[in-house]
């Protein structure tokens, strides 16, 4: 791997609140993704239902296909290996702090000609922390492009504020108003670029994807980090599986407690996974926007 130019990566971050890096995999560690990807899709013939690994979506036609592979470091070693990739882990260590922990991952599918919006939304709705060295690497599986559903972000919005995601009847849905006047859709931006390329954003960066209008396919393996000393606060811990998760430098019991806005995506109806959240939302943007 070629040495990176970290400064213009982390002052591109820091200005807008997102940053692409193209060819920060290999060609071969890009066909190696690929492979294993499409051997855990294959696994799934048959299937319909909710798994502990597969999410599906059924889409008007009655086609069903993968929606998201859940946690994919526990799926296949690959992943795992990955999320301490030296060049991700780099880009993270001038972003977060050299002490990193894997926080979680997913695969979300976007199927050619279908596949599922995600409305606007701000991560740190979803998974607050004690402090906000949070950042998601979001590797692109296939390319991305406008056309299949690429991530599309507003460029500045993380520099605040916390939007609400909290419906009228006070439960969690998962998403932003376009009307609030935080949302400035002027500043779209589309996270494209081909296979291998990784893109990184900060949990308050408003962004969200359309579906796939294309006849290939848009997957995106998200890889969510925590500096070591920034505690959830949404779920419980398990001690030794949460020490597990270190990918780079070292922990201790001490946190680091900032004062950041903070409110738990609760009560919900619909656990945690944010389509399932958003799947009761009136009103919708991608699909208007067509």
């Amino acid at each position: 791997m070629a040495e990176l130019d970290l400064d213009p990566i982390v002052r591109d971050y820091r200005a807008n609140g997102y940053v692409i890096v193209p060819g920060l995999l290999s060609p071969e560690e890009v066909s190696a993704l690929r492979a294993v990807t499409q051997r855990i899709e294959d696994a799934a013939a048959g299937l319909s239902e909710e798994t502990p690994v597969y999410d599906f979506v059924t889409s008007p036609e009655g086609e069903v296909t993968i929606e998201r592979i859940k946690k994919p470091h526990r799926a296949d070693p690959f992943y795992w290996s990955l999320a301490g990739h030296p060049g991700i882990i780099a880009v993270l260590s001038a972003l977060i702090g050299p002490d990193i922990r894997l926080s979680h991952s997913k695969i979300n599918m976007k199927a050619a000609r279908g596949g599922s919006a995600l409305e606007w939304h701000q991560d740190w709705a979803f998974a607050p922390h004690t402090h906000m060295g949070t950042c998601v690497a979001s590797v692109m599986i296939d390319e991305a492009r406008p056309e299949n559903g690429a991530m599309q972000v507003l460029a500045g919005s993380h520099k605040g504020p916390l939007l609400e995601h909290h419906g009228e009847d006070g439960y969690f849905i998962g998403a932003v108003d376009v009307a609030d006047p935080g949302v400035d859709l002027g500043q779209s931006r589309s996270l494209v670029g081909p296979a291998g390329t990784v893109a990184f954003h900060h949990p308050l960066t408003i962004h969200g994807s359309g579906v796939n209008r294309s006849g290939d396919p848009r997957r995106i393996l998200f890889l969510e980090y925590a500096a070591a000393d920034a505690y959830p606060l949404f779920y419980a811990v398990d001690w030794e599986e949460y020490e597990g998760r270190m990918v780079a430098g070292s922990s201790a019991p001490s946190i680091r407690v900032e004062a950041n806005p903070v409110k738990l995506p609760q009560p919900s109806r619909a656990g945690s996974s944010i389509y399932k959240i958003q799947a009761g939302l009136k009103s919708r943007y991608f699909a208007k926007a067509g």
